[in-house]
């Protein structure tokens, strides 16, 4: 009977330590997993992000962020109902844990929480998720800046060539900086125009008052498909668009170029 006693304790103390080691085995897997997901989020990758937001009184906002490595921030947003406007802002931006904040001057903070696979997700006020059905239009996805390959080359208001038409050409100095050039064919006055512009957020940006004292706002090329739009940033400053031009003519419009350009996201790489 002793024995037997002396055997059974042998057995539950063997089983006891066999649970432990497989409860300590588990517990370790899960440390290693949480760990790996920390991994992931912190490891935010710097670059472009774009989402299109809700509006609450007008149709929506396409918005583009690009995080720097100098801790610099510029943002893009586009209303889709607009008459042609751009608008970037410049700012910075800090890390805690998984979540980024940016700061841009004269606006509220912003904050996105880091999530796997490159992606982050705008949080409101009070660094919470949005809910609800609108909650996937705060997720933005990373995607590719143009490269000077998609962009270099000649669009033309007019593709069939009769009639008058602006050319404009676009000729890159490195990743970011373009020669911008808009000249005219078919009538005695048009427009001529020659400056430099900076590639941000896949949108081409002229300071005219660089180019003539007497300018002032921004030209914004925006690229869609194989449409290059020619604006300026702010609408009020439309005008100034028409002091390059001669005979009531501007350089807003869409110059169309014959290979298309598409955004990616890093998912379609």
């Amino acid at each position: 009977m002793n024995t037997f006693k002396f055997l059974s304790l042998a057995v539950l103390t063997s089983i006891f330590v066999s649970c432990s080691d497989s409860k300590s085995t588990v517990d370790t897997d899960n440390k290693e997993q949480t760990k790996t997901e920390a991994q992931q989020n912190n490891d935010f990758p710097l670059g472009m992000y774009t989402a299109t937001l809700p509006c609450a009184d007008c149709m929506e906002i396409e918005t583009y962020i690009t995080f720097q490595k100098d801790n610099k921030a510029v943002k893009s947003t586009s209303y889709l109902d607009s008459d042609g406007t751009s608008e970037n802002e410049y700012g910075t931006w800090t890390k805690n844990d998984d979540i980024i904040e940016v700061s841009i001057p004269n606006s509220p903070k912003e904050y996105y929480l880091v999530k796997p696979n490159k992606t982050l997700v705008r949080l409101d006020a009070d660094k919470k998720e949005v809910s609800g059905e609108l909650a996937n239009n705060y997720i933005f996805k990373e995607v590719k800046a143009y490269t000077p390959a998609q962009l270099n080359g000649t669009y033309n208001t007019n593709a069939s060539g009769k009639g008058y038409n602006q050319i404009l050409e676009l000729k890159s100095e490195n990743d970011s900086i373009y020669s911008v050039k808009i000249s005219f064919t078919g009538a005695a006055k048009g427009c001529t125009f020659e400056g430099k512009g900076n590639l941000v957020n896949n949108q081409i940006d002229v300071d005219l008052k660089a180019i003539n004292k007497d300018s002032k706002g921004t030209m914004t090329i925006l690229f869609k498909d194989k449409t290059a739009e020619v604006f300026t940033s702010k609408f009020e400053d439309r005008f100034a668009l028409n002091y390059f031009c001669g005979g009531g003519a501007s350089l807003a419009g869409d110059y169309y170029k014959n290979s298309i350009i598409k955004v990616l996201s890093i998912a379609d790489r």
